[in-house]
């Protein structure tokens, strides 16, 4: 063995050469057997696969190079790359079936082989759909998640549009096996049952009244046109015929409560919901996809690295709220593991047992907050809104616009149990609209006790505020509630001029409105003296033990715009608004004030402290939305009824849809109202015009103190305004305005326009010493 292992090292050359010799002496002696056994694999491989078997050559070689020279390619997360390419070598073997040179070898094959005609198949059209299911499974294979979300989101689409299918195939068989059975009761005719009234029970010689409406015997004719059908055909015929039931027994409780005849109060008729309209405009579908959205929404947030889930979607009118669920932060960090006597545990080679640890903390709700333009720009939204938290619940809200808005009815609302539980514990019970995720909306007037209303121009403030009044109408009589209106824009209130419930007619003038609210204060301070001498704390306990004609009404105060009554009248209308809204809850007034300019200016301090309960509608900025809401958010809203209530025991604001009722609504039921001729309520009278300037003026000539400080004050100027005596007297508006009509007649001042500054036209010895 020595001797040879140093021959092999020593003579490697020569051995080498011997060997190769060898070989060589072996293929000239063997060549003919060798070339035949080579051409007839080469015939085997072409018949087989043809042009097919570069495909897989292909494949080969390159994980051949991937082993050689790039491990990296070899990871597991690329195994769907490899598996596809291996899977789309089978879909060319089956395309170059489709192909044949009709020459040489191929002549009787394909260009794919026999292999690839077998992966067609023997017909043309249907290899067609083949391949195209395998190229599928190759593009699946590729994008494993997005062909499961596809899966997803096709699947329980196409079995509808195939359940719809089959329920129009199914009526349609029904329909033809019903004419073949018309067809064949007619060629075979049975014979007819004949139905006899059963004589009616007699008690003492007397018929007995089971009170249900027995019909008369009928003939044949009259019971097959009424329905009986053969013998032994149909069910209907074996079961006994049944009484007939008075129609509104077999209705519903809320059909019948619109039917049924009008509630009767004091001599009054309340009128019924059916005289709203009930017309769901606008559908009930968001228009969005909600699956798709949810998922839209974790993706964006996921890419900011920001894990969350959406736990609950709730479709609304106007927005869908969806609720997500804060994931988790992972960071994972290398960890030495110790023994039980506190000691590093080595392997083998003497080195540390490392593991891997995670570390999770909770996703920060201000995270999520602050990716609201992110999340708008990546759904398309006008804007969002975004809840943390929702309340009473553990969840993130997010509130994405609907593209399909629908539009909320009063009637709808109304209808709601909700509602009929409220009015039946309230007089002043009102349907506001439906919230985010669809739930009506209603609140207390009698528990704000007063409301706030603001918004910009088209918002929906007005249709709010007719909102509350169609609600008031619709369950009070005029013995029961009672209005005060002042619109001073004259077209948004006049429409209800002449209802029985108005104390006075509805104010346009800011001279009117100023003395109306302090007639409403001296009724006030009336009640307040009745009470005093029944012992009572409220309006409630006075009530309770008198009939109804004795009983004091509630008062409700609707004021349209409080921006113009301010401008005119800032301080006897702010004076009137906060004593009443201080005072008047127990004696039972109550005040819904509107403005669309919700500046400092017009909704102060004071008056902003004693009105709990707002509504803001969509306003313009930031600063608008802290001046009604004390909190951002309103200049956010969509407009057209979109709205913010902040109750007096909640939190924060809750989003609601308003309730809309159109202006034909609103003139049907004015005119149920004018219609009437029930028992006129008490009267209350308020201070008239007269009677205030006597009360304020004394009489009015000449030598009145007051009239004498307004002369010298005018003579002074070269111009006066109502404005200017309200400030250096320290007067109100109606008396101010007053004055200004007396120094006219008196010739001080020249004529002019109301509100506005007027020339002075005589001066003072001051003024004309100064002048000389």
């Amino acid at each position: 063995m020595s001797l040879l292992a140093m021959l092999w090292y020593r003579r490697k050359p020569l051995l080498w050469a011997f060997m190769i010799l060898v070989a060589l002496v072996v293929v000239l002696a063997r060549l003919s057997e060798i070339v035949g056994g080579v051409l007839q694999t080469r015939d085997l491989l072409v018949r087989s696969l043809a042009f097919g078997l570069l495909p897989p050559t292909l494949w080969a070689l390159a994980l051949a190079l991937a082993v050689w020279k790039r491990r990296s390619l070899l990871r597991w997360q690329l195994w769907n790359l490899w598996l596809a390419a291996l899977l789309g070598c089978m879909v060319v073997w089956g395309v170059l079936a489709y192909f044949s040179d009709y020459t040489g070898i191929l002549g009787e094959f394909t260009l794919g082989g026999w292999v690839g005609k077998g992966v067609k198949g023997s017909s043309d059209v249907l290899g067609v759909f083949r391949l195209a299911g395998m190229a599928l499974i190759v593009a699946a294979t590729v994008f494993p998640g997005r062909s499961l979300r596809l899966m997803k989101w096709v699947l329980p689409r196409v079995g509808r549009r195939v359940g719809r299918l089959g329920k129009a195939v199914a009526r349609l068989l029904i329909r033809r096996f019903e004419g073949l059975l018309a067809r064949w009761r007619e060629a075979h005719p049975r014979s007819r049952i004949t139905v006899q009234r059963a004589p009616a029970p007699t008690v003492r010689g007397r018929p007995l009244d089971m009170g249900l409406q027995v019909q008369e015997p009928q003939t044949p004719e009259q019971i097959e046109e009424a329905g009986v059908v053969e013998s032994g055909v149909s069910s209907q015929e074996k079961a006994p015929p049944r009484p007939s039931v008075p129609a509104t027994a077999a209705k519903s409780p809320t059909e019948s409560e619109r039917e049924a005849t009008n509630e009767t109060r004091g001599g009054w008729a309340l009128p019924a919901l059916s005289l709203l309209s009930d017309a769901h405009r606008g559908g009930h579908e968001p228009g969005i996809d909600q699956e798709k959205t949810a998922r839209l929404i974790e993706r964006t947030l996921g890419e900011y690295g920001i894990e969350v889930k959406v736990a609950e979607i709730k479709p609304g009118p106007a927005v869908t709220m969806f609720g997500l669920v804060p994931g988790w932060i992972r960071r994972s960090r290398e960890v030495r593991e110790k023994n039980a006597e506190g000691n590093p545990v080595v392997d083998a080679m003497g080195r540390p047992v490392v593991r891997e640890v995670e570390d999770k903390t909770r996703v920060k709700v201000g995270s999520i907050v602050a990716r609201e333009k992110d999340l708008a720009l990546a759904l398309a939204a006008p804007s969002l809104r975004i809840e943390a938290p929702i309340p009473g619940l553990s969840l993130v809200g997010i509130e994405v616009p609907n593209t399909k808005p629908s539009i909320v009815t009063l009637r709808s609302v109304m209808e709601s149990e909700a509602f009929q539980s409220l009015h039946s514990k309230s007089k002043l019970a009102l349907a506001l609209g439906r919230g985010s995720g669809g739930e009506v909306a209603i609140a207390d007037l009698a528990r704000m006790p007063h409301l706030l209303i603001a918004g910009s121009t088209g918002s929906g403030k007005s249709v709010c505020i007719n909102s509350v009044i169609v609600s008031i109408l619709m369950h009070n009589t005029p013995r029961e509630t009672r209005l005060l209106l002042i619109d001073p824009k004259r077209v948004e209130l006049t429409p209800y001029n002449a209802i029985p419930h108005l104390l006075i007619p509805v104010v346009v003038e800011v001279e009117i409105a100023v003395q109306a609210l302090k007639g409403l204060i001296e009724e006030m301070q009336d009640r307040y003296k009745r009470m005093e001498k029944a012992e009572v704390r409220n309006i409630e306990g006075y009530n309770r033990s008198l009939p109804i004609e004795q009983r004091m009404p509630l008062i409700v105060v609707c004021v349209d715009e409080l921006a113009d009554l301010m401008m005119s009248a800032p301080y006897d209308i702010e004076h009137s608004i906060i004593k009443l809204a201080q005072l008047g809850r127990a004696t039972g007034i109550h005040l819904v004030v509107a403005t669309q300019r919700p500046s400092v200016d017009v909704v102060t301090g004071l008056i902003k402290a004693n009105f709990p309960s707002r509504i803001s509608f969509a306003v313009a900025s930031q600063v608008d939305s802290r001046t009604i809401l004390d909190s951002v958010g309103a200049e956010k809203l969509l407009g057209r009824g979109d709205m913010l209530f902040q109750p007096q025991d909640a939190p924060k604001p809750r989003r609601i849809q308003g309730a809309f009722v159109s202006d034909r609504e609103i003139g049907d039921l004015v005119k149920y109202w004018r219609r009437q001729q029930g028992p006129l309520p008490p009267e209350i009278r308020l201070l008239e015009e007269e009677e205030a300037q006597r009360k304020e003026l004394g009489d009015g000539g000449s030598g009145d103190e007051l009239l004498k400080k307004a002369y010298d004050l005018a003579t002074n100027y070269n111009r006066v305004s109502a404005s200017l005596l309200q400030r250096r007297l320290r007067i109100g508006y109606s008396r101010a305005a007053h004055l200004m009509d007396l120094l006219e007649d008196a010739g001080v001042i020249a004529p002019g326009d109301p509100g506005k500054s007027r020339e002075v036209l005589v001066a003072s010895d001051k003024k004309r010493k100064q002048e000389e």
